[in-house]
């Protein structure tokens, strides 16, 4: 319930927050969005560029030993010896089989891809070759000879040829056999041939070879022939066993048809899914052999370094939007703090204790046009009162139970409280509160009249609502720098004065924040019989004044007072006066201001009469210490402005009255420290020209000067040392010396001539003093000026 109402008493900020934040996330989320398309595209074609490049590199290969393989059966079957075995009618000769044997080494032997070569001869019906038997018999041609009874020449065919193995058991290896002939019989079955076999395994070795250096991600490659048939190349692990190849090649017939690969699209890429794992497949057609080359790359590997990208982007949304969700908050915080001042303005105490919204109210807004409404009611009232005389009226009927409320009659004490306010009664107790606006003087002077006006509404208004959480309370406007509140406590609440006292603070505090003014306030104990009500008034009135001790913005309380007041009586606080006044002529200001101090601690300890006496006895004081210090003084003091002025007794606190006290002491002091100080100058001044005037007299001394000033030598010495910066015979010296400087560069005179003009007779003392000064001896000095 109370996180509930938090967020119910902030439902604007939230709903700020809120706002920031999800647009904030649009725009990351629409951002981050983008650059994972354009960076999966990118991935995505530079993934396909590198395939097809790749591809195309395999293609071009392929084309190349189809080219080369064409052309060395061409050129085979060009030679004059094979022709001549191809259409030999007789018995071979040694000539016919060695051409078997060249066949061997030159073909066979040379390129690494040819399995062996055949000789077909028509008239014998049998195959010269250079694998196996001289005359071999090779079923899988011939069966495939048979299925395709008008095969191209030098068109590759892929088929099965035996390698090994027993009549019962034999081993198959995959080639590709390029058969060129020129002439069919009448049964259309060739003249006679050259055969070439070449190792299919070699081929696709090298090009996964190729592959496997070329390629960025790992990949499966397939070949399929000119009938869609996976171009086997080990016979004991067929591609075509292989369910995932098997799917790959499924989808490449529905999504690519031969049509389209035929009429100029002979390159692109597919989607396929095994397992459910997703594959990008990219193919090929190569035009001179019919087949197909297919790239499978699973999308997980594609698509790793994007994965990574995705997280790292993810990541930098996070981070970023955690961000932005503490900036947002300061922003929010920002946007609302109008919203949020408002509020504590129509809330006393600032927050409070108990939050702004009370039950049934939504929002912030809800709570300030509720706030609106009930200010334009108070406004009103207060208006009305003060056009039809109500207000009027109640400090009548106040001042009539402050001060006859000892002599009414229960039923007239009654009907006065109906007139002040239905709510009171007399059978709960009673407290009377007493407030003062402070420097009032000031507010009279600076604020208009309506300005005034409010502030006084502000005031009795504030202090009442907070006052109503403890009691039914009556405020009145006495029309002076005063209010007087009558409040009905609850029975059996002995703690009431200090919960008034609380009160009271919170509305002070709310007050001077928000309207720059301040207000004392003195409670009264608690009142059992409203017959007491008039004497707890003249007490609280008078207990008021001490608002003089304890400064503006106090709540004073009978046990403020007492326990304020201590052991001390009027005559011990002047015997501290007189000590005080003593100290003042001694002209040490820290000890006076000390003194004063002590004087006016105590002076708070006593009742408020006897605190305005004793004060007015420290200003006397003060004042006849002044007037005897000028009796002896051939400067006198000028008495401070401040202690001959009314307003020192007008001040409304004893600190106020202390400070100004302070600064007429401080004032006294540096008045006569100054003249103190150009005296002493005087003196130095006097001490100067005297030694510049005399400086040849030899019976010159400190002791002469003295004698001359009539002042005692320690304080001509003293003064010397502080204003020219050295004791009197060294100045003399010093003068001295620079004298004879003079002469000596503005005179042919001896040095003893110059002794004599500057008054020194000793001549060693003279040249030590010249050394001292200078590092050198008179003559030393004279002799370098010559040069």
């Amino acid at each position: 319930m109370k996180l509930w109402r938090i967020v119910q008493e902030k439902k604007y900020l939230l709903r700020i927050f809120l706002w920031i934040n999800c647009m904030i996330l649009l725009i990351l989320l629409s951002f981050s969005s983008l650059i994972y398309v354009n960076v999966e595209k990118n991935v995505f074609q530079s993934e396909y560029e590198g395939s097809q490049k790749l591809l195309s590199q395999m293609k071009y290969n392929i084309d190349y030993l189809d080219t080369m393989i064409s052309k060395l059966t061409f050129s085979t079957y060009g030679n004059n010896d094979v022709k001549a075995l191809m259409y030999l009618n007789d018995e071979e000769t040694y000539d016919h089989m060695n051409t078997i044997n060249k066949l061997n080494a030159t073909v066979v032997a040379n390129y690494p891809f040819v399995q062996s070569v055949y000789v077909y001869n028509n008239h014998k019906k049998l195959y010269y070759s250079t694998f196996g038997e001289l005359y071999h018999k090779d079923a899988e041609l011939d069966k495939v000879l048979a299925e395709n009874p008008h095969i191209t020449p030098l068109k590759a065919i892929v088929r099965k040829m035996q390698t090994g193995g027993s009549s019962a058991k034999p081993t198959y290896d995959t080639v590709l056999s390029y058969v060129m002939f020129e002439n069919v019989d009448e049964q259309g079955v060739m003249d006679g041939a050259i055969i070439l076999n070449v190792k299919l395994d070699w081929l696709v070795d090298n090009i996964r070879t190729i592959n496997q250096f070329d390629s960025r991600t790992p990949s499966d490659l397939y070949i399929l022939d000119n009938k869609n048939q996976f171009i086997e190349t080990d016979t004991t692990h067929l591609i075509a066993d292989n369910a995932s190849a098997v799917t790959i090649k499924q989808a490449f017939e529905t999504s690519v048809s031969q049509d389209r690969m035929h009429a100029g699209e002979p390159a692109g890429f597919y989607e396929s899914k095994v397992d459910g794992e997703k594959f990008i497949v990219s193919y090929i057609y190569l035009e001179n052999t019919g087949w197909t080359l297919l790239e499978a790359k699973p999308y997980k590997e594609v698509y790793a370094n994007l994965k990574q990208l995705m997280d790292t982007i993810l990541f930098i949304t996070g981070a970023v939007f955690v961000g932005a969700l503490l900036l947002t908050l300061s922003v929010s915080r920002g946007i609302y703090r109008p919203v949020r001042r408002l509020m504590e303005q129509t809330s006393l105490g600032g927050a409070g204790r108990e939050g702004f919204l009370k039950p049934g109210v939504k929002d912030e807004f809800s709570y300030l046009t509720e706030v609106y409404r009930k200010s334009r009611e108070q406004l009103y009232e207060y208006n009305l009162e003060k056009n039809n005389n109500t207000s009027i009226m109640k400090i009548y009927f106040l001042k009539k139970v402050i001060s006859d409320s000892y002599s009414m009659n229960a039923a007239e004490f009654e009907d006065i409280l109906r007139q002040l306010n239905d709510a009171l009664t007399k059978d709960k107790p009673f407290l009377i509160c007493v407030l003062r606006i402070d420097e009032y003087k000031k507010i009279l002077s600076h604020k208009s009249l309506a300005e005034r006006e409010l502030l006084r509404f502000v005031i009795a208004n504030v202090t009442a609502d907070a006052l109503s959480q403890i009691g039914i309370a009556q405020i009145v406007d006495m029309k002076d720098d005063s209010f007087t509140i009558l409040l009905n406590t609850a029975d059996g609440q002995h703690e009431s004065v200090e919960q008034v006292e609380q009160s009271l603070h919170e509305a002070q505090n709310y007050i001077q924040k928000h309207y720059h003014i301040t207000f004392s306030a003195t409670v009264s104990n608690v009142i059992m019989e409203y017959t007491a009500i008039a004497a707890a008034y003249n007490e609280t009135l008078a207990n008021s004044s001490y608002r003089y001790v304890f400064g503006t913005k106090s709540v004073i309380t009978q046990a403020r007072i007492a326990s304020n007041m201590g052991s001390v009586d009027v005559e011990q606080v002047l015997e501290l006066v007189s000590k005080f006044t003593d100290a003042v002529p001694k002209g040490n200001a820290i000890k006076t201001e000390e003194r004063l101090r002590d004087v006016f601690g105590h002076i708070r300890k006593l009742d408020y009469g006897s605190i305005m006496l004793v004060s007015m006895q420290v200003v006397h004081h003060l004042k006849k210490t002044i007037f005897e210090m000028n009796r002896t003084s051939k400067e006198p003091i000028a008495v401070p402005a401040r202690l001959m002025s009314r307003e020192l007794y007008e001040e409304e606190t004893i600190e106020q009255f202390e400070g100004l006290l302070l600064e007429a002491v401080r004032a006294i002091h540096s008045e006569g420290e100054e003249k103190g100080i150009q005296g002493n100058q005087v003196v130095a001044d006097t001490i100067k020209e005297i030694i510049d005037s005399n400086y040849f007299d030899s019976s010159l001394s400190a002791a002469s000067i003295s004698e001359m000033m009539r002042l005692p030598a320690y304080k001509l010495s003293k003064i010397s040392k502080i204003h020219l910066g050295m004791s009197i015979p060294e100045y003399m010296n010093q003068v001295k010396l620079h004298k004879a400087v003079e002469w000596m560069e503005n005179s042919k005179l001896s040095i003893q001539e110059i002794m004599q003009r500057v008054g020194v007779e000793n001549e060693s003392y003279f040249y030590k003093l010249f050394k001292a000064k200078f590092g050198m001896t008179p003559r030393e000095y004279m002799a370098k000026r010559m040069r």
